[in-house]
């Protein structure tokens, strides 16, 4: 038997998650079937529960690796670069398949009827807001920003208005047009709490 090495496992699981994505955009999380993820990657559905125990886990696992890239963009960005970077997370995030990009919508509907599913985008939710706060946070240290902003606030400002953005190019918004809007909506957001150097 071959060794599993943790980069295969690493790839294996991305490759779930993508197909899994993809159905659950295309024909609905609830109608979506473990049998039918495997079906697609063309592997037997024990194979899934290999990497992942349950079709919430892996609703999660699509939600966390949104969550994880914007981490990996944020993590060494310079504080001076903070709005570039947003910017540029957010082209990258244009380019991406809708099933990526839109990873959250397709489970909005299940959240009612679903308490695990309220509970796993509760829960990515607050992880986006942990991770931009704590880049805030940062900035206020570093004295870029005004200390007296509130990171908190202004984290679920700047997810709120992220999300408004990617619904409004779901609604027919141009995506190049969406990028331009992005980056002047950060700007215009980020001026006020931007400290000046007098």
């Amino acid at each position: 038997m071959p060794k599993v090495v943790p980069d295969y496992k690493k790839q294996a699981k991305d490759t779930i998650l993508d197909s899994a994505s993809e159905l659950f955009f295309k024909g609905g999380y609830s109608t979506t079937s473990m049998d039918d993820i495997a079906r697609k990657i063309g592997v037997t559905k024990g194979t899934i529960y290999i990497y992942f125990k349950s079709k919430e886990d892996v609703l999660y696992g699509v939600c966390n690796r949104n969550m994880n890239m914007l981490q990996e963009a944020l993590k060494n960005v310079d504080p001076d670069e903070f709005l570039h970077m947003g910017t540029k997370f957010f082209k990258t995030e244009m380019k991406m398949p809708d099933h990526i990009k839109f990873h959250w919508i397709f489970a909005m509907g299940e959240m009612e009827s679903n308490p695990k599913i309220k509970n796993i985008l509760s829960k990515s939710y607050r992880e986006y807001v942990m991770v931009l706060r704590e880049k805030i946070d940062q900035l206020k240290l570093l004295k870029k920003i005004s200390e007296n902003t509130d990171s908190l606030k202004l984290a679920r400002i700047l997810i709120s208005f992220h999300n408004g953005v990617l619904m409004s190019v779901m609604q027919g918004l141009s995506e190049s047009t969406a990028v331009d809007l992005f980056g002047e909506g950060m700007a215009s957001l980020l001026q006020n709490h931007y400290r000046t150097n007098d």
